[in-house]
């Protein structure tokens, strides 16, 4: 079976370093500590410029504007090689912005964008949606998780849900490049299409200043979504929205994307329930995977985890660019949407984490009081094991 790999390009700009005009933070109620400062980002201005989908617009999604939406109001778009002045819709959420320019000439290159004064130019990237036509779409955004979880994460949608394409957000990893990435993805059979694209920007703090919204400032992965869902997926079959240590539950003779594509509207919600890190076994000095953790606490703190999503990408509704897919929900949709929404469930693992952003990957103590096994997961794994004709003693040897 022929892969296609691709490693699109996109086009970033941002307020000169030395800009006494830069995003200012929203108001903190409690003191911020200084990382907050150094992991904040003030400079970007967009992240990336591609052709909407209907070829009649150019899409610009940006970090949210905050205190420069004064300036992207007064900001003047000019397209390239014809100098045409383009006209400007504002679509602003709390941490996104997308800016729908109108009646973009065919010929466009280049989108000039004067902004408090200074000029700003890039390249109008192509509109990617017809490579990934039909296909049922994995994503997600990864920085330096081991290629082993990568690996699995994919081998196991594909095998389960029958993902066959795979959009893959590097965020500056360190500890290989991108060519290893691109080959982890190219080794799960099943998988046709993937796209890796470098994205090294900052990714943005947690903040402990303010009491709602902590990851607000979480400007990059969320724009992430925007770039995902109008550049790549709008001809999707359906997309998955699932991190690299999160499962989604396995569906009788079925898959999400079936879920997705026959609920009222397309949408399927999934709750989220904690697998701990203590391991289930003895693993020697080989990375823990997946299928090492089979823990889950017998209280409600199991079930203390935010929603993910998948979408059925042919729905109408879709089309209205105030639609902003989120990392836990969709934003702008009708009420009506979300409440007829079916609802399933992810395992999301504690022990898959680098600790990037809070401290959860530590080898505690097994307690019957505390910890149980679910049949669920165990059955899960023995049926994901048969799938990939993998041996695991652990799993393979018990009840179910």
């Amino acid at each position: 079976m022929q892969i296609n790999i691709i490693r699109p390009s996109h086009s970033y700009l941002s307020l000169n370093k030395e800009s006494e005009l830069v995003r200012e933070a929203r108001k903190a109620i409690l003191r911020r500590k200084q990382n907050f400062w150094d992991e904040f980002d003030a400079h970007s201005l967009v992240y990336d410029i591609f052709w909407h989908v209907n070829n009649s617009q150019i899409l610009l999604i940006c970090p949210p504007p905050l205190n420069l939406e004064p300036f992207w109001r007064e900001a003047k778009f000019i397209a390239h090689p014809t100098n045409k002045k383009l006209s400007a819709n504002f679509y602003i959420l709390r941490s996104t912005m997308t800016i729908a320019l109108n009646n973009a000439p065919q010929n466009t290159t280049e989108i000039e964008i004067i902004f408090n004064k200074n000029s700003y130019r890039a390249k109008v990237q192509d509109n990617l949606s017809d490579k990934f036509a039909n296909s049922r779409l994995l994503f997600t955004m990864s920085k330096n998780n081991p290629l082993e979880w990568i690996k699995e994460w994919a081998t196991y949608h594909q095998l389960m849900h029958n993902v066959d394409a795979i959009i893959f957000f590097d965020n500056g990893s360190t500890i290989y490049k991108i060519e290893d990435i691109e080959k982890t993805l190219a080794s799960v059979k099943g998988i046709k299409n993937i796209a890796i694209i470098s994205f090294p920007h900052k990714y943005g703090p947690h903040d402990g200043g303010v009491i709602m919204y902590r990851f607000w400032a979480n400007f990059l992965q969320i724009s992430s979504f925007s770039i995902l869902f109008r550049r790549f997926a709008n001809k999707a079959y359906g997309i998955l929205n699932c991190d690299i240590d999160e499962l989604v539950a396995p569906i009788k003779d079925s898959d999400i994307f079936e879920v997705a594509k026959n609920s009222p509207d397309g949408l399927c919600m999934l709750n989220g329930r904690w697998v701990e890190s203590t391991l289930t076994h003895q693993i020697g000095q080989k990375i823990p995977l997946h299928t090492d953790f089979h823990f889950v606490r017998r209280d409600f703190r199991a079930k203390l985890n935010a929603n993910k999503w998948a979408l059925d990408m042919n729905r109408d509704w879709l089309n209205d660019l105030s639609i902003h897919l989120g990392v836990h929900r969709l934003r702008n949709v009708p009420k009506k949407i979300a409440n007829n929404a079916p609802r399933w469930r992810f395992w999301h693992f504690k022990g898959i984490n680098t600790n990037w952003k809070e401290s959860r990957n530590f080898n505690g103590k097994r307690s019957k009081l505390t910890l149980y096994e679910p049949d669920e997961l165990k059955i899960m794994f023995k049926k994901y094991a048969e799938k990939a004709k993998i041996n695991l003693p652990y799993v393979s040897n018990r009840q179910s």
